[in-house]
């Protein structure tokens, strides 16, 4: 019986298989193109379309959910920007050195405090600058911490078919504002020759621009 040998074996063992693919798909999105056999390409060309693909469904589903509270969409992308600068409220503020004494941490100078102060009422500011009512900002701040999970969610699941941090970072920053409304066909494989000593095919395997 032919059970579970689906798919391009490459014949090799399957926790080495697995490294040799991941290693060639963390090459591709860091340097946007890779040279290797045909038949290694044709088998990570899918996975590695699919992981752009489920970022692209993830920030989408995160953007729509802040849209449910602000509708435009560059104070959208504004409020989220903002939030990824950190956790805070309008109604919060710096506590003093006796409250933090109460939490059990240790106190702060009074230019540290002070630097603390200036940033926070400086993201305040910038949040009431974009949504001027105070209840819908704060509306605003807490759909886009919301839409922040969603994202990591999504993230968290490519980490788990390929756990290299600045592959994944490169996926939302670059790959998942490019292909956004692309329904596939990220990437392209092009035929350059064959390979001394064997005669494998050798292509290039890229992102397309």
């Amino acid at each position: 019986m032919r059970h579970r040998i689906a798919g391009n074996r490459i014949n090799m063992p399957e926790p080495k298989r697995r490294a040799a693919f991941r290693n060639l798909i963390n090459g591709l999105y860091t340097h946007e193109h890779i040279t290797t056999t045909e038949a290694r390409a044709k088998a990570v060309q899918g996975e590695a379309e699919r992981l752009i693909a489920i970022g692209i469904r993830g920030h989408n589903q995160a953007m729509d959910h802040l849209h449910q509270v602000v509708q435009d969409e560059y104070v959208a992308e504004q409020v989220l920007a903002l939030a990824r600068k950190g956790r805070f409220t309008l109604d919060e503020e710096i506590p003093s050195n006796e409250e933090r004494a109460q939490e059990g941490k240790y106190p702060l100078s009074d230019n540290a405090r002070r630097l603390k102060q200036d940033r926070l009422n400086a993201w305040k500011k910038e949040l009431l600058g974009l949504v001027k009512d105070h209840d819908d900002a704060a509306r605003a701040l807490e759909a886009a911490r919301e839409a922040m999970v969603i994202e990591l969610h999504a993230r968290r699941v490519i980490l788990k078919h390929l756990p290299y941090e600045l592959a994944v970072r490169k996926i939302f920053e670059q790959y998942v504002p490019m292909y956004n409304g692309r329904h596939g066909g990220y990437t392209r494989i092009s035929k350059i020759g064959h390979r001394l000593g064997d005669a494998a095919e050798v292509v290039r395997l890229e992102m397309v621009k």
